[in-house]
């Protein structure tokens, strides 16, 4: 593990979501963060960052993300709720 990720306690990750829920969000699978995750995460936001500045090429990236996720037959919510 890299020193930019630190691990969260059980007792500081059940306050999160307990917060998160307290402020009307909605828990639909709880996991940690495979590396896959944190990389398109990190990319995202380094386009939105781009993106804000100008960048073409970033905003470009942006919405093909967005219209790949328009062509999914279930919302990105959706496909994360655990099925019961």
């Amino acid at each position: 593990m890299s020193d930019d990720m630190k691990r969260l306690s059980d007792d500081e990750l059940t306050a999160m979501v307990n917060d998160f829920i307290d402020g009307g969000g909605e828990v639909t699978r709880l996991r940690y963060a495979t590396q896959k995750d944190i990389g398109k995460s990190r990319r995202t936001m380094y386009h939105k960052d781009k993106a804000i500045a100008g960048s073409q090429r970033s905003q470009d990236a942006l919405e093909q993300d967005e219209a790949k996720e328009k062509t999914m037959i279930f919302s990105k919510v959706d496909r994360w709720k655990k099925e019961e």
